[in-house]
């Protein structure tokens, strides 16, 4: 196994020497941000402890948040360790605070309002053992147990359209097996610690949320690793969103912008989805299936 095989206790206990060892020999680091939390990482910590076997740390950076939040999260999980910002860092900002906390050679960006499933995390590990990955993502499915997407593909204007879900259909199949992507969505992606940092992380230029995810897969790609999502990894996606949908809006076009201006010259060469044909859209799928493009 490429983790080691005991449970790190974090709800409903007190932090011990024994904690503590766990810690020093943890292999994943679980990093989770959010302010004022429509759903407190309580549920997503729960489902942590109850079906990841291995040792792991969680790294939790509260962003300013001037409700409650930090005591009820104080209240709710024992053996975290948790990082209280006094201003908003955004998302990318608040996981790139957490990782330069992370002591465990694997990091994993994880949504609040994300819970993993039975069987989530040895998949992804088979797949970041690869040295030519840089990144790997599990299917994300709604509480119903629908694919949301696994991972997700980028047109010519910066569109970004999830792979086997949400509106593609043929020619663009619902994955079966792991799937090279241009990004997937960092409400649950793991990487390699020394690679996320090797990077500089996420770029602080995209405010915080929207497009940071996509241009660090950009970034990896371009640094000639691999991104792939894993389906056989599911893991619960229940949505609840940290900004009023005005702001939102407002940060996905800031965001967007900054995008396009950087990657325009990768961007250009892609079709569009605004094109509507099978065509484009195969296109923008065939370069998955090249040779180079495996594991």
């Amino acid at each position: 196994s490429v983790l080691p095989a005991q449970p790190l206790p974090l709800i409903g206990d007190e932090v011990d020497a024994a904690v503590s060892e766990d810690l020093a020999r943890c292999s994943m680091s679980i990093h989770l941000i959010g302010q004022h939390y429509s759903l407190t990482p309580e549920g997503a910590v729960a489902s942590l402890v109850e079906h990841t076997p291995q040792p792991f740390e969680v790294v939790l950076v509260d962003n300013a948040s001037r409700d409650d939040s930090v005591s009820v999260v104080r209240g709710g999980i024992a053996g975290m360790k948790l990082i209280v910002e006094d201003r908003n860092l955004g998302f990318g900002g608040g996981n790139n605070r957490a990782a330069s906390a992370a002591r465990a050679p694997i990091v994993c960006m994880l949504n609040p309002d994300t819970r993993v499933t039975a069987g989530w995390l040895d998949p992804l590990v088979t797949v970041l053992a690869d040295a030519r990955v840089g990144a790997v993502a599990p299917a994300l499915i709604g509480a119903d147990g629908a694919l949301q997407e696994a991972g997700a593909m980028v047109d010519h204007w910066g569109y970004t359209g999830p792979i086997g879900t949400r509106g593609f259909g043929q020619p663009v199949p619902t994955p079966t097996g792991r799937t090279a992507v241009d990004y997937a969505s960092a409400a649950c992606l793991l990487m390699r610690t020394e690679v996320f940092r090797s990077l500089d992380g996420f770029d602080p230029a995209y405010r915080l949320a929207y497009y940071e995810d996509v241009d660090l897969c950009m970034r990896l790609w371009e640094r000639g690793l691999q991104v792939w999502a894993e389906p056989a990894s599911r893991v619960i996606h229940l949505g609840g969103g940290s900004v009023t949908p005005v702001v939102s809006q407002a940060l996905w076009h800031h965001n967007r912008s900054v995008f396009l201006h950087r990657w325009q010259a990768e961007l250009t060469r892609r079709p569009s989805f605004a094109g509507g044909s099978d065509e484009d859209l195969e296109a923008l799928w065939a370069w998955r299936r090249s040779p180079s493009v495996s594991i």
